[in-house]
């Protein structure tokens, strides 16, 4: 058995859920989006309990339920126990991997990774002016995957914002490396992860602070980074805690013209559950606007569908999830949907119904594309 399995923290999660009435049993959006009794969070731990104890062959087709998670946490916040099923099926896609029953969706994917990586550097050099990246700076912006892949001008609307608050000590991070290795840990990958967190970690060893707007890579930076025995010498910002520092500057600099009355802002996952940040962009927003509350917000917040690998094993739940978040907005007559994750962002616009505008923080704040809608 893999070392995962002899810890009796995962040992007791497993046994706590399989025998668990299903006290999270609404508490998960793969199982409320899929309708389905089988991704509910006991009924995915039972399943890999009884592949840990040899109940169950390892193959393609018993393993699947290990990938229908996001790891969005949301079942811990209702479980008595405090289980993170999140977290230990995580564990379940690397047994999983190394006995060759890993998800079909994923199959080359060490090779997928590195091409995209490679890919997004390219993306990046070419689009940011030259003068704005260093190799080394007090602090380093650096984007993050989905940030370059999907969000370029919600790029160029944080530089805007460094600008208009004189943040000269902010620099574009000079790097080889566009992801810190969430989807790596996803995808039940460990040595490849500690390989990128090993690279990363050396890479931005010359810059004091990192920021970077992934919910998903500020957590694993800041947690599994040392869990791994990584050690990441910068200190770690996502780019909402970062634009909250530059409060004070932002207030002396001129306010960009924005004809919203009111936004609604969208806790990301890992932000609000995994690392706290809850606060930090709301009072940016709300030099602006009023913020206003989803159904599920701060800790409760719920799910977009786009952590975990999901929009690869199960893209038609994943789609599903972030539809059911904007419905909420569409219930109450549509508006503007703000939100601190580039992954987040890309998940929300792309599933937007019509009344509904998504926006990225930066964006938001910079001016960038802000449209009038219901306040």
């Amino acid at each position: 058995m893999p070392d995962v399995f002899t810890a009796s923290s995962v040992a007791r999660q497993l046994d706590n859920c399989t025998f668990c009435p299903k006290m999270c049993r609404f508490a998960c959006p793969v199982a409320e989006a899929s309708g389905r009794e089988q991704y509910t969070p006991q009924a995915k731990m039972d399943r890999l309990n009884q592949l840990r104890r040899g109940h169950v062959a390892w193959t393609e087709q018993s393993t699947d339920l290990l990938y229908a998670c996001t790891g969005c946490r949301q079942c811990t916040t209702s479980c008595m126990h405090g289980n993170e099923p999140g977290l230990v099926l995580l564990a379940g896609r690397a047994a999983a991997n190394a006995r060759g029953a890993g998800h079909p969706a994923l199959a080359g994917y060490p090779e997928r990774f590195r091409s995209r990586e490679q890919r997004l550097v390219e993306i990046l050099r070419d689009h940011v002016p030259p003068d704005r990246f260093a190799d080394s700076a007090p602090v380093g912006f650096w984007p993050g995957c989905d940030a370059i892949d999907k969000g370029l001008g919600d790029i160029d609307a944080a530089l805007r914002l460094f600008d208009r608050a004189g943040a000269s000590e902010v620099a574009v991070v000079a790097a080889g490396q566009a992801c810190a290795g969430y989807p790596l840990l996803a995808a039940g990958l460990v040595d490849m992860f500690r390989w990128q967190a090993a690279r990363v970690a050396a890479a931005l060893k010359p810059y004091r602070t990192v920021v970077i707007n992934c919910s998903a890579c500020v957590y694993t930076m800041r947690a599994q980074y040392p869990a791994e025995g990584v050690n990441l010498s910068s200190e770690v910002l996502s780019l909402a805690e970062f634009l909250d520092r530059l409060e004070k500057r932002l207030q002396e600099a001129p306010a960009p013209s924005c004809n919203l009355r009111s936004v609604y802002y969208h806790d990301p996952c890992y932000l609000a559950r995994y690392a706290g940040v809850m606060d930090e962009p709301r009072r940016v927003l709300a030099r602006l606007v009023e913020v206003r509350e989803l159904p599920g917000a701060r800790a409760d917040t719920e799910c977009c569908g786009g952590a975990g690998l999901l929009p690869k094993t199960m893209p038609e739940v994943a789609d599903a999830m972030a539809r059911a978040r904007l419905r909420q907005v569409a219930a109450r007559g549509g508006g503007t949907v703000v939100t601190s994750c580039a992954t987040c962002a890309f998940m929300l616009k792309r599933n937007a119904p019509s009344g509904v505008v998504v926006q990225d923080l930066a964006s938001m704040v910079s001016g960038q594309d802000a449209r009038s809608g219901p306040g």
